[in-house]
């Protein structure tokens, strides 16, 4: 639903989900939750050096145009309005892609494994053995840190990983500091099309599925309990600013999140049946390529790879804050 603003009338705007229609024809149709967001509103044009005086600084946020109710749910809300009792908060937290970003002695597995792929700016899923196989396929030397998931083995070593970093971007705060507990996250939401992957822990395990849409799109709820996932959400690296030298030693650390940092999450996709035994979806849905030498790290020359892109987007549950992760599904065709 959307509010109108219209010569001073203030309008609800309200359309109901293909769910929700189904639910209303059905005879049980009940509002029991709902949420509140305002992502067409751009808050940079708020200019405390308009020159008509502080009454004015606003103008620009208050004439942005709103948009009107969507029917399709995943086209919405993005950024939950949320709140909180404190006032004296200048900072909320924000969910980045870690893509690499850790460089200390410890923990350098998990850079390495969250690399995104370069040529394509996604995290690369391959659906079979044969698009897997080191002799025709993948470049075995390469494979470790290209941003490939091996979707048959997402729990080997030479698998990518999707790390993700939450906290205070900002450099006006430092790292030592600490994430308030009341800025700290715990229960993330992943949705994903479930006609073409499902979302599973480090270890490889596919997570269960609490909801799908009927956009076929699957909704999981993680929080520090998944057990059967592994280590999916996990303390930050640690809480230095960047690199250079702090406390006397040597840091080689570049966190995407510059600010206090919270949990981060790692997952990775595992490739639905469908993708994996047939081309059927890569025919509705994709396109193809023919790999070269600089279009495809990771990957022979010469391949013709069917794909199809999506992301997975993941919900930080308390403050609201989502980020797309992109992700392209890679099957080699022959």
């Amino acid at each position: 639903m959307a509010f109108l603003d219209n010569s001073g009338d203030i309008i609800l705007d309200a359309v109901l989900t293909d769910t929700g229609r189904f639910r209303m024809a059905r005879g049980d149709f009940r509002i029991s939750k709902f949420a509140l967001g305002d992502d067409e509103i751009d808050y940079s044009l708020y200019n405390r050096s308009h020159p008509s005086g502080s009454a004015y600084y606003d103008l620009e946020v208050f004439k942005t145009p709103l948009l009107e109710a969507f029917t399709n749910n995943t086209s919405m809300m993005k950024s939950k309005l949320l709140t909180l009792t404190r006032t004296n908060i200048l900072y909320l937290p924000v969910t980045r892609i870690h893509n690499g970003g850790y460089q200390g002695a410890s923990e350098a597995e998990i850079s390495e494994r969250s690399v995104i792929h370069s040529n394509t700016n996604m995290y690369v899923v391959t659906c079979d053995s044969n698009t897997e196989d080191t002799t025709d396929s993948l470049i075995a030397t390469t494979i470790r840190g290209k941003g490939i998931i091996r979707g048959t083995t997402p729990a080997s070593v030479t698998s990518a990983k999707i790390v993700l970093e939450t906290g205070l971007d900002t450099l006006k705060v430092p790292p030592s500091v600490g994430l308030p507990s009341d800025l700290s996250e715990n229960i993330f939401i992943f949705e994903l099309d479930d006609r073409l992957g499902q979302v599973a822990g480090p270890n490889g395990s596919v997570l269960p599925v609490s909801f799908i849409d009927d956009d076929q799109v699957a909704s999981y709820y993680v929080n520090n309990n998944a057990g059967a996932g592994g280590d999916i959400i996990r303390a930050p690296l640690d809480n230095r600013r960047g690199n250079g030298t702090q406390d006397g030693s040597n840091v080689k650390t570049q966190h995407r999140i510059r600010g206090p940092r919270g949990n981060m999450v790692q997952f990775t996709i595992v490739p639905s049946a469908t993708l994996a035994t047939s081309t059927y979806l890569f025919e509705k849905l994709g396109s193809s390529l023919t790999t070269t030498s600089t279009n495809f790290d990771g990957f022979r020359s010469s391949l013709t790879l069917l794909y199809i892109d999506t992301h997975v987007r993941v919900t930080a549950a308390t403050t609201g804050y989502s980020i797309d992760v992109p992700v392209r599904f890679v099957k080699k065709q022959g």
